[in-house]
């Protein structure tokens, strides 16, 4: 009743069923009392996303995923990577976005990382193909049931150059690791 807060403090539980929350509404609380859902840290899901070289590939649409750890491989499908004079081993980007119930995006992406030795050209390259996955495979063929799962909820895209560059292929900056077994200079 001293209290400032309309609701009533307590301290949780982790043997508790219900999710932990810093107020209880209960018998003695103020009418209007809702409770503040506080979240872990990190609750963002990350999708890891492999490109390959070539045009994308074309998504099975009659069969709808319905699990999380299915949207990294279908977004895997739609990522066609830069050629190799544009490219750069170990270049990594991330961008947040979430979808719609529907599987469009709610909206436009934000990348949130992009490896900062790379060239502006090359930056620029990764950026174009991951917006270029997104326009390939949005909106996603999910079931109704998944889409209302993940409708809102914030997702974070890896993508991360995994192929074996030459050397030619490589920007003028870019660190040559030496072979195993060889001192480093």
């Amino acid at each position: 009743m001293l209290s400032h807060h309309p609701c009533t403090p307590y301290f949780g539980s982790v043997f508790r069923r219900h999710p932990f929350t810093p107020y209880s509404c209960g018998v003695f609380s103020r009418p209007g009392c809702t409770p503040e859902l506080l979240f872990p840290l990190n609750q963002v899901p990350v999708l890891r996303v492999q490109g390959h070289v070539g045009p994308p590939e074309p998504l099975d649409r009659e069969h709808p995923v319905d699990r999380i750890n299915e949207l990294g491989p279908l977004l895997s499908k739609c990522l066609e990577l830069p050629p190799g004079d544009e490219a750069q081993a170990g270049m990594q980007l991330s961008l947040k976005l979430a979808f719609k119930r529907d599987g469009e995006l709610m909206a436009d992406p934000r990348f949130t990382y992009t490896s900062h030795d790379a060239p502006e050209k090359v930056k620029a390259a990764y950026q174009a193909a991951a917006l270029d996955m997104l326009k390939h495979c949005t909106p996603l063929p999910v079931t109704d049931k998944f889409g209302g799962a993940i409708a809102g909820r914030p997702f974070v895209v890896a993508i991360e150059e995994t192929r074996d560059l030459k050397a030619g292929d490589r920007p003028d900056n870019a660190v040559v690791p030496a072979p195993p077994g060889e001192p480093k200079p």
